[in-house]
């Protein structure tokens, strides 16, 4: 694997550059936002924020549904979010005092598969570059690291929590909206089987969070619930949520319950607060 890189995003609210604390206490830096793909290059794109950024207990490695990939652009600035919860969430998670690394599977899997399917999320492959997602955030900041996913991007989480060897560094895992229903997968014999097996091997601090009503086919709440029985951890927690006002037709949409629409703050509280 190629040295990662980060594509730094400044996240205090005067808009200053990465890196510069003027606005920083005397316990430590706010929170600051950082999208990192598998170019390994650093930009230092500004984001604006309607609140300042609180300081930064944790860290946070957002993994994005759908095929992984963000729309970036040279600097290192999403330009086109299909508006993924996680990723249309990040300045929720300043907000709660927590560094923010949005993962992109560019452009290393843009071309060769036009990004990631579920096989290649379960895989040892991939459990390299999730590792070195966690060595880059903790370089960086410091902080605990945690694996956030949410839809297939919480199948990457499974398996960064699951896999072993254990990955270096990771505190914890959050699962949202997780998919349990391979069916539409291109391994969907062997895919259940390895998920169900790094499920049970999970030993580290994990949060299950799914929505009551989402009507995606590939992520039944009922299947979250067995997720989280079957998760041997000694910390462990969930929350299901109701209610949110979505706008998609596509049950499993970006702005559907599936997504979170209209209950975003509500989630990302619970997951902070779980992790800190």
């Amino acid at each position: 694997m190629r040295v990662l890189s980060l594509f730094l995003a400044c996240a205090l609210a005067g808009g200053a550059m990465a890196g510069v604390t003027s606005g920083a206490r005397a316990d430590g830096p706010d929170a600051e936002a950082v999208t990192i793909d598998t170019n390994f290059i650093v930009h230092t794109p500004l984001v604006r924020l309607d609140k300042k950024a609180h300081n930064a207990r944790a860290s946070v490695i957002l993994m994005t549904g759908g095929n992984g990939l963000l729309n970036l652009d040279s600097t290192g600035t999403i330009i086109d979010s299909t508006g993924n919860f996680l990723i249309r969430s990040a300045d929720l998670f300043l907000r709660e005092g927590l560094n923010v690394m949005m993962a992109d599977m560019a452009p290393v899997h843009f071309n060769s598969n036009n990004g990631i399917g579920l096989t290649f999320r379960l895989s040892s492959s991939h459990a390299v570059e999730i590792q070195q997602f966690i060595n880059a955030a903790t370089t960086r900041w410091g902080k605990p690291v945690w694996v956030v996913g949410t839809s297939n991007g919480s199948v990457s989480a499974v398996t960064a929590a699951g896999i072993q060897p254990a990955l270096l560094g990771l505190a914890g895992v959050v699962l949202t909206s997780t998919v349990t229903d391979f069916s539409n997968s291109s391994d969907p014999i062997n895919n259940p089987t390895i998920f169900n097996q790094y499920v049970s091997q999970i030993t580290v601090p994990t949060f299950v969070v799914w929505h009551q009503n989402d009507q995606c086919t590939f992520s039944p709440p009922a299947g979250s619930q067995t997720v989280f029985n079957t998760i041997p951890a000694n910390t462990k927690n969930s929350a299901a949520f109701q209610g949110g006002h979505s706008v998609a037709t596509d049950p499993c949409g970006a702005f559907s319950e599936h997504g979170y629409a209209g209950i975003e703050d509500d989630v990302v509280k619970k997951i902070a607060g779980f992790i800190k």
